[in-house]
């Protein structure tokens, strides 16, 4: 998984992409896991709320540099995560989409 939505300096996405960015996640994850995008949804309101503290609106109150810092951080670690869960899912879902043989059956 692409951790553009949190990186630092140089690397990090421009600010009006990060959203851009989730938004698309958020479409692959629906596509591919269906009814089990649930297991992420807690994740992807954290993501979103990160997102938000870092990119405030108009009007909105940007974060000081060290509080930035530390929610790139705690970013990086939801999407650590996420991308771990997300890949247990996608493999759940490609099982109940192609169900293989039975346990103790011979595949012909």
């Amino acid at each position: 998984m692409n951790t553009a939505l949190a990186k630092t300096g140089s690397e990090r996405a421009p600010a009006g992409t990060a959203p851009a960015l989730l938004e698309r996640l958020e479409r692959l994850i629906d596509t591919e896991l269906g009814p089990l995008r649930a297991g992420v949804e807690p994740l992807l309101e954290e993501l979103r709320q990160g997102l938000a503290a870092l990119h405030p609106g108009p009007g909105g109150q940007q974060l000081s540099p060290q509080r930035q810092q530390e929610q790139r951080t705690r970013l990086d670690q939801v999407l650590d995560t996420l991308e771990d869960i997300l890949e247990a899912l996608q493999r759940a879902a490609r099982a109940q989409r192609h169900p293989g043989p039975a346990m103790g059956q011979r595949e012909d």
